[in-house]
């Protein structure tokens, strides 16, 4: 949980996105379990934000948010789609979206490319934001896919 300012400083830097009727769309879009891609990138963008201050890494906190926000910003369900490989290339699907949507900076763009390192091999993340997004986008991931499969089984009492 992040502190009231921090919370706040969050909102600040990402309300241009967050309010983006673009980026809304993403919560028509199953993500991990019944979490919708919006909820996802979220919860990513929140993680990212945080080990940023708890780790004292100093990563610029604007970039990695809107990174982290936009990291699978590919617009489609890939469940319906049966796409198998969608691990392995959805992530420069949404780099290409964003850039062409938000005119990300080279470094955005670099982080997003590389979220899925290390199932894409060769595209290794190269800065503190980079590692930050891979790290939350897994720690979200995990997150998401093990709620869903507790939240059935859970006993009421």
């Amino acid at each position: 949980m992040m502190k009231e300012h921090e919370e706040a400083r969050f909102r600040e830097l990402s309300r241009d996105l967050t309010e983006d009727i673009r980026v809304r769309r993403m919560s028509q879009y199953i993500q991990h379990g019944s979490t919708t891609t919006y909820d996802h990138v979220l919860r990513v963008a929140r993680t990212a934000y945080r080990l940023n201050h708890i780790l004292h890494l100093k990563a610029d906190d604007h970039s990695l948010i809107r990174a982290s926000i936009l990291h699978d910003y590919y617009l489609y369900d890939w469940h319906q789609r049966g796409d198998r490989l969608h691990g392995y290339h959805h992530a420069r699907i949404a780099a290409d979206n964003a850039l062409r949507d938000f005119a990300i900076s080279p470094a955005e763009q670099a982080m997003i490319r590389s979220h899925m390192w290390p199932l894409n091999l060769f595209s290794i993340p190269l800065s503190r934001g980079g590692w930050l997004l891979t790290i939350a986008d897994k720690i979200a991931s995990t997150q998401e896919t093990v709620m869903d499969r507790i939240r059935p089984s859970a006993s009421p009492c």
